[in-house]
């Protein structure tokens, strides 16, 4: 006859241990801690990603308000001409975003602006840029201007911009005026000028309309020259 051991119970399982139940048939203190430690955790888990949430958010909102800052500048309410004093009338405000890349003129800059003289020609809608307006008309004296109706051929294809030295000079056309026949007061080796503005080209005719600064002695001259058509403008280097 084989005799059981102490160790194992009648129907062949392992007593219980004291560390798995204990004797008033509560879990062990073992357990219970490792419970509450894994609800602490949870706990400190939870409040640590609302706090990442919660920073993300002040911070997305900080660079949004920095992205959408704007401003108000003066904007040309209607077209002004080269040389036209600057009123109130012509100019309106306009709330854009802030751009370093612009010279926008602020609204607080109204005063100073009007009573200025147009130093190119301001078209509606466009902001106002530092360096449009000025305290003269920017003509020297015993200057006038001209405007000259430009096809592609008659000016350099690079373009113009104001302040460039040039020459204009009659070309042969189908007039025959020209060389052979030139207008009185526009010599052969054509008339000495400066840039004042340069227009947008005609998208239809492709024409481009340049306004040069010219001695007043050859103003006539080099308007009846413009209306033929019969020119170039020659496009000098730096001095």
């Amino acid at each position: 006859m084989t005799i059981q051991s102490e160790k194992t119970s009648r129907n062949g399982a392992p007593p219980p241990t004291p560390s798995s139940v204990a004797s008033n048939g509560t879990p062990p203190r073992a357990a219970t801690r490792t419970a509450a430690a894994n609800r602490r955790t949870s706990r400190r888990g939870l409040l640590l990603s609302v706090m990442v949430i919660a920073l993300g958010s002040i911070i997305a909102f900080t660079a949004a308000q920095l992205l959408t800052q704007r401003s108000k500048v003066l904007v040309v309410a209607q077209d002004v001409s080269v040389g036209q004093v600057i009123t109130t009338d012509d100019l309106t405000v306009a709330n854009v975003t802030d751009d370093p890349a612009l010279s926008s003129v602020p609204e607080g800059d109204l005063d100073k602006v009007v009573g200025q003289i147009a130093q190119v020609r301001l078209v509606k809608g466009a902001m106002l840029a530092a360096g449009q307006y000025g305290p003269s008309s920017g003509f020297v004296p015993g200057q006038v201007q001209v405007a000259l109706p430009l096809a592609v051929g008659q000016l350099p294809s690079r373009g113009l911009v104001p302040g460039q030295k040039v020459l204009v000079v009659a070309t042969p056309g189908r007039s025959g005026v020209g060389a052979d026949d030139p207008i009185p007061g526009i010599p052969a080796t054509g008339v000495a000028a400066t840039v004042a503005t340069v227009g947008a080209t005609n998208g239809a005719t492709q024409i481009t309309v340049v306004d040069v600064q010219v001695p007043s002695e050859s103003g006539v001259a080099v308007a009846q020259l413009a209306s033929t058509g019969n020119l170039a403008v020659i496009l000098l280097p730096d001095e």
